[in-house]
């Protein structure tokens, strides 16, 4: 990844940082969405410089900036992310296409899509329900589990094909090394890789 583009959230009296972030991501999906290839795959990666998680209090936070990174400054041309943000000026800063600084990289992330665990008491009823078995023989089989919440931040989006909310969780692993490959229509990836930098 060697070319890049930031979107800052601006803070606005009408809408609330994560209105503006579904809306934001809505439209990233969509400009993504027209780039995939046959098997639904994209060369555009996403990045959060500000993403942070706070383990103690079970919070993420993804900030206020994402980076949309390319292999080539002819690829995010195409991207043309000044049609699909058009209606968002007011509440999107975008920056022109940049050149990766790689002198200032200082590592290599993975952002993917992740799903929340399931609270236990559902997971209970669920295999109770799939074994054909009673709650309570379930619930001594789960005695010993401790059960974590999910920590990672999310974007609350629409589906476009039944208009269901549902929210995108985004974790993130660090990586010692650059992996390239292809990411999915939201711009995530479990292995592929996007540069860090401050």
């Amino acid at each position: 990844m060697n070319y890049y583009i930031e979107l800052t959230v601006i803070d606005s009296p009408e809408l609330t940082a994560y209105q503006i972030w579904s809306k934001l991501y809505t439209q990233l999906h969509l400009a993504f969405v027209e780039q995939q290839d046959d098997d639904g795959e994209i060369s555009y990666g996403v990045g959060f410089p500000q993403y942070r998680i706070n383990a103690d209090k079970q919070i993420g936070f993804l900030g206020f900036r994402v980076r949309i990174f390319a292999p080539t400054e002819q690829a995010l041309q195409d991207l043309n992310l000044a049609k699909w943000l058009e209606r968002l000026t007011d509440y999107v800063h975008m920056t022109s296409i940049r050149a990766v600084p790689q002198d200032r990289v200082t590592g290599h992330a993975c952002y993917y899509r992740t799903a929340p665990k399931i609270p236990l008491r559902h997971r209970i009823l669920h295999q109770a329900k799939r074994r054909g078995i009673s709650v309570e023989e379930v619930r001594a089989y789960f005695q010993d589990y401790q059960e974590t919440k999910t920590a990672e931040p999310f974007v609350q989006l629409n589906s476009l094909t039944n208009g269901h909310s549902f929210r995108l969780y985004i974790g993130k692993t660090v990586k010692m090394q650059p992996q390239s490959g292809s990411f999915s229509v939201y711009g995530l990836s479990r292995e592929t890789t996007v540069p860090e930098f401050a």
